[in-house]
């Protein structure tokens, strides 16, 4: 059987140098397990949509406009409607439902594919029994669940 020699003036790599490596190794480790949990904490739900809007028509008693697009397609829960005319606010923000009431105003969604979600081709109407008064600039703006805009649509009487 052969005997093996390990001579004492042969060494791999100096002690400088390994510890550098195991310090650069650790950074690597650290800074990819830092991007895993962070994408992992934001959750799901986390990363807002930019929302499209088409271009206001006249309807009775009102107006409406079309959802043009939505870059993310989010459930409606996530949503809140603000409603706004001669730039005071009519009531307060609430989730983007089928009907929703701000004081004398009426707002319906219509979910054009019935999944529950925002998407391209749904529709927004704004009414007001006897109709809109004149001279007034009214906005509707759709709210992300954390307050900020995903989107507004104009329209003056």
């Amino acid at each position: 059987m052969k005997s093996w020699i390990i001579r004492k003036d042969e060494k791999a790599v100096s002690p400088v140098i390994a510890t550098i490596l195991m310090v650069a190794i650790t950074v690597v480790l650290a800074a990819v397990l830092y991007v895993m949990v962070t994408g992992l904490l934001a959750g799901p739900g986390a990363s807002k949509p930019n929302i499209t809007f088409g271009q206001p028509e006249a309807v009775t008693n009102g107006f409406e406009f079309e959802v043009a697009g939505a870059s993310q397609t989010k459930a409606a829960a996530n949503y809140r409607v603000a409603f706004s005319a001669n730039g005071t606010t009519v009531g307060t923000a609430q989730t983007l439902a089928a009907s929703m009431t701000f004081g004398a105003y009426t707002i319906t969604w219509t979910d054009l594919g019935g999944e529950g979600d925002l998407t391209g081709g749904d529709t927004l109407r704004a009414t007001r029994a006897g109709g809109l008064p004149t001279q007034t600039d009214f906005v509707v703006s759709l709210l992300w669940s954390d307050g900020s805009s995903v989107g507004s649509r104009d329209y003056s009487t």
